[in-house]
C-alpha cells in the first residue's frame, strides 16, 4: 500500500546496494525461471525507456476504480479516513502497469513513495483532501523518468447519500511504490516464462532490462 505518516514512513527497503547490484538481483531471479536465456542475452539489457514492441501479456488488467468511499458518515472525514481511501485507490491504479508495455502508458504514472495528509476541508457536499506527495520515479509515453520530486496535491472529495468519496485525478494516477514493485514483478515473472523469451526474442530481452531497471530503482531507499 501506499507508505505515509498520517502519515506512515516508508519501512525501508532491505535492498542497500546500488541500483546496479539490485537490477542484477532482478534479472537472476527472471533468468532462474527461465534457464535458457544466456548471459549475453542478459547483457542486451539497457536504461529504462519505453520499448517499441512487445508481446502481449497473458495478464488481464482489472479496471481501475475512479473512486472510493472513504466514510459512510455525512460528517467530514477524518485525515486517516482521507489517508486509508487515497492510498487504497493508488494500490488499485497499480493495474495500470499490467500491460504489454508497463513503461510506455498514456497517462502519467507517478510512483508514491511517501503520501502525507497535511489536511482535509470541505465545504457543502464538496472538499478536498491536500497531500504532500514524494516520489522518485514516474512512467509516462516516453518511458520512466528517475528524479526525486515532492508535490502539493489538492484531492477532491465529494459527499452524496453514500458518504464520503475521493476521486482519483483524471490526468495522472498515483500508485503506491509497493503495489507497483509486486506487478511489475509479476510482468518481468510472465515475461521470463513465454514462449517470445524461450525464443531469445530481442524485444522480450530489451523489456525485461527495462523492468529490471525500473524495479531497481523502486527498490532504492
Amino acid at each position: 500500500m501506499i507508505s505515509a505518516k498520517t502519515t506512515r514512513p516508508v519501512p525501508p527497503s532491505s535492498n542497500n546496494s546500488p541500483r546496479r547490484n539490485s537490477a542484477a538481483t532482478t534479472r537472476a531471479e527472471a533468468e532462474k525461471a527461465n534457464p535458457q536465456q544466456t548471459a549475453e542475452e542478459a547483457s542486451l539489457r539497457s536504461k529504462g525507456i519505453a520499448a517499441p514492441l512487445a508481446p502481449p501479456s497473458l495478464t488481464v488488467a482489472e479496471p481501475i476504480p475512479s473512486k472510493i468511499l472513504i466514510t459512510p458518515e455525512q460528517r467530514r472525514p477524518t485525515d486517516a479516513e482521507a489517508f486509508d481511501g487515497i492510498s487504497e485507490l493508488g494500490n488499485a491504479a497499480a493495474n495500470g502497469l499490467r500491460s504489454a508495455q508497463p513503461l510506455n502508458v498514456k497517462t502519467l504514472i507517478v510512483i508514491v513513495d511517501e503520501l502525507r495528509i497535511e489536511r482535509v476541508e470541505t465545504k457543502r457536499d464538496k472538499g478536498w483532501a491536500h497531500l504532500q506527495i514524494d516520489s522518485h520515479v514516474r512512467i509516462a509515453s516516453d518511458g520512466a523518468d528517475f528524479k526525486r520530486r515532492r508535490e502539493k496535491v489538492r484531492w477532491e472529495l465529494r459527499r452524496d447519500a453514500s458518504g464520503w468519496v475521493a476521486i482519483a485525478p483524471e490526468e495522472r494516477s498515483y500508485v503506491g511504490r509497493d503495489a507497483a514493485v509486486r506487478v511489475l514483478a509479476a510482468q518481468l515473472a510472465e515475461m521470463a516464462q513465454s514462449e517470445a523469451a524461450a525464443q531469445h526474442d530481442e524485444t522480450v530481452i530489451g523489456q525485461e532490462a527495462r523492468i529490471a531497471n525500473l524495479l531497481s530503482a523502486l527498490l532504492e531507499k
